[in-house]
């Protein structure tokens, strides 16, 4: 194998809503998580608006760049690698922001199709899961991806919906039952073109709706990922849980646990995206994965490597 293939490893995912780092030691295809952090910058607030990152946003995600470098450094690693998704694909100021986090912290953002997010989600959430024939969805702040084996082939499908899209398209002005009806319209539409391939196999989801989900089923007040990675959530917890956050203000959202800080406004989007998709899915129960994106992308190092 070649020596990128082998070694300390950084992999910074820039969603819309957050940015995960991910350090690990990669030996023959084997992954080691040695450290990892979580800040919420929502660099994607806006842009259906205006369809540009913010200053805020650029500056936000430069502080957490320097500090998951520190982080990282600390760690030796070879390399940091850092990857955008749907923020960054729907940017008319892309380029700008790429050039200016390298600018100012030497790492290269590589923005990836949702199709290779989709895929590097699939490849992430099952990697240490039994063997099996699974779809799994990945619900993030502007898309949200599905994948699942068809005929032998990995099929993978991204559509625009995400927590923070559906939140300042729909409920600017909170949950009235008219709001909550039109996002439902939007969601069922986009929720059309999925493969239908996906029924029937084991659900399994990741990124912050469904551990969110997960932690408040099991009624944490602090993020514990040993017990939300691998908990079983069913589609009748999943609506109840959306009802009961539905009839929850902001202050009270909030009052569940410290993991609801930079999802408090936008979890009831994505329970609403879950249940749907699960709906749609004919799926009565999803496993919750801590592991999704950027696992996956550590798994593909190689393949970006040479792309890049």
């Amino acid at each position: 194998m070649r020596s990128r293939d082998n070694g300390v490893f950084a992999v910074i995912d820039l969603g819309t809503n957050t940015c995960l780092l991910l350090v690990a030691s990669l030996v023959n295809g084997k992954l080691t998580t040695l450290f990892e952090a979580q800040e919420t910058p929502r660099i994607g607030k806006g842009i259906y608006d205006t369809h540009r990152i913010s200053n805020e946003g650029f500056e936000k995600a430069r502080e957490i760049f320097e500090k998951y470098k520190r982080f990282s450094n600390e760690y030796n690693v070879k390399e940091i690698y850092a990857f955008g998704t749907s923020a960054l694909r729907d940017a008319d100021n892309s380029d700008e922001f790429v050039d200016y986090i390298k600018s100012k912290t030497g790492i290269n953002v590589k923005v990836i199709s949702g199709n290779e997010e989709a895929e590097c989600a699939y490849l992430g959430a099952v990697y240490d899961l039994p063997e099996d024939d699974y779809a799994v969805i990945d619900i993030g702040g502007g898309s949200t991806e599905i994948s699942c084996h068809e005929s032998g082939l990995l099929i993978n499908e991204s559509v625009n919906i995400g927590s923070v899209r559906l939140t300042e398209m729909f409920f600017q002005n909170g949950y009235s039952g008219e709001a909550i009806l039109r996002a439902l319209e939007f969601i069922i539409e986009h929720l059309d073109r999925l493969p239908l391939s996906a029924k029937g196999k084991s659900l399994v989801g990741v990124a912050g709706t469904l551990t969110t989900l997960s932690a408040i089923r099991l009624e944490l007040k602090e993020f514990d990922i040993g017990k939300v990675h691998g908990d079983l959530v069913t589609l009748s917890e999943v609506s109840e849980i959306t009802e009961r956050l539905i009839g929850l203000n902001e202050q009270e959202r909030l009052s569940i646990g410290s993991y609801m800080k930079g999802r408090s406004d936008i979890i009831v989007s994505g329970a609403l995206i879950l249940r749907e998709l699960m709906k749609k899915l004919e799926s009565g129960s999803v496993k919750i994965s801590a592991r999704g994106l950027r696992y996956g992308l550590m798994l593909k190092l190689d393949a970006f490597s040479k792309s890049s």
